[in-house]
């Protein structure tokens, strides 16, 4: 554990470090905070209100940049903020084991005066469990199969400055943490946590800002992806090869907002590897599908979705649509490249996770 929570610390300061030297802003806007939280783990069987029905306390750290220049997206999403947070709940239950976290987050304000702001949040990162599934020690904990699991946070967030330097928070999340099937089992634990805090703003919280630039982002692009991943079959308990090659058609109909529609050719080693479909092939491991995405951007990162129905499809494969939500950052100059992780689901069940680099080309 101390090893852990030292190279935790390295990484804290080495992200921020890089963290304000975005777009050209080096210490400037910068402000730091903390919270403490209360929360519960939201069950939905009585299986996981038997074993893992609790409560959760916890505290965070964080430093953040509050874009507050004149590129064209700071004022279409009104001047957020983004930043790097660390993270640690204590869960009341035997089988969960307790949690570190890590991540990157961003919060576009949807209203915000010299007083108060109004922000939407969003989160993705990395946590840490203390316990984890074994057959033995711990059988009951179906919900985290690894010690390490992808962290995704939603919620929303008050801040009310109480002067040019300090403000208090109030928030209200949603957070996720799943392995996205790279180890099973992996259910996945749900929190809803609330949190009352502080910040502080090293130069002072800049309400006023400059006339927004023009946007020189293109309306229409091919993105051209292929997305490797590894996911863990619960027959065999072996891993496996997972991919997906992309090509869309995007169109930004806003300058933060696109739309687009692609073609997927995709594959999952597991397929084959179920023990009783002994008429399974190779060939039933690769299926082809449609796929309409949404996207928000914040300057080079991106936030994807999208929705997708199979065209070709292995005869084992049951459900005939999938999901799929993804980070990117958008890389050179003209953001002619893209790299990013994003998962693949079904009925919001993660298939496997995908580790991208694609193309932008229009």
């Amino acid at each position: 554990m101390n090893y852990l929570l030292r190279n935790c610390r390295r990484a804290f300061f080495v992200f921020a470090l890089s963290l304000f030297v975005v777009n050209g802003v080096v210490c400037q806007n910068i402000f730091v905070g903390g919270d403490m939280r209360y929360g519960h783990i939201l069950c939905n069987d009585d299986q996981s209100r038997a074993h893992i029905n609790s409560s959760t306390y916890g505290f965070s750290f964080y430093i953040g940049n509050n874009f507050a220049e004149n590129e064209y997206w700071h004022s279409y999403w009104n001047f957020p903020s983004f930043g790097l947070e660390l993270s640690y709940d204590y869960i009341d239950n035997a089988v969960t084991g307790n949690k570190l976290g890590a991540l990157f987050f961003i919060r576009p304000s949807f209203y915000k005066t010299e007083r108060l702001s109004l922000n939407a949040y969003l989160g993705l990162g990395l946590s840490y469990f203390s316990k984890v599934y074994h057959k033995t020690d711990n059988p009951h904990n179906t919900y985290i199969g690894s010690h390490i699991n992808a962290l995704i946070n939603l919620g929303v967030q008050a801040d009310y400055f109480v002067s040019e330097y300090m403000a208090l928070t109030a928030a209200a999340k949603f957070s996720h943490s799943s392995n996205g099937q790279m180890f099973r089992p992996n259910f996945g634990l749900n929190f809803c946590q609330f949190e009352v805090g502080c910040e502080y703003y090293l130069d002072g919280y800049k309400y006023d800002v400059p006339e927004a630039k023009e946007s020189n982002v293109k309306d229409n692009a091919v993105n051209i992806s292929f997305s490797p991943g590894i996911t863990e079959s619960k027959h065999t308990g072996e891993h496996y090869f997972a991919s997906s090659l992309s090509i869309a058609y995007s169109r930004k109909f806003h300058p933060c907002f696109a739309y687009g529609i692609g073609y997927d050719f995709m594959y999952n080693g597991t397929i084959n590897a179920t023990p009783w479909y002994t008429d399974a092939s190779v060939e039933d491991c690769f299926s082809q599908g449609v796929v309409a995405n949404f996207e928000c951007l914040w300057g080079r990162v991106a936030l994807r979705v999208g929705l997708g129905g199979y065209v070709v499809n292995g005869k084992h494969q049951k459900l005939p649509y999938y999901e799929r939500v993804g980070l990117f950052y958008y890389l050179g100059r003209e953001m002619n490249q893209y790299i990013g992780i994003s998962i693949k689901a079904h009925a919001a069940n993660a298939e496997f996770i995908e580790w991208t680099y694609g193309i932008s080309l229009g």
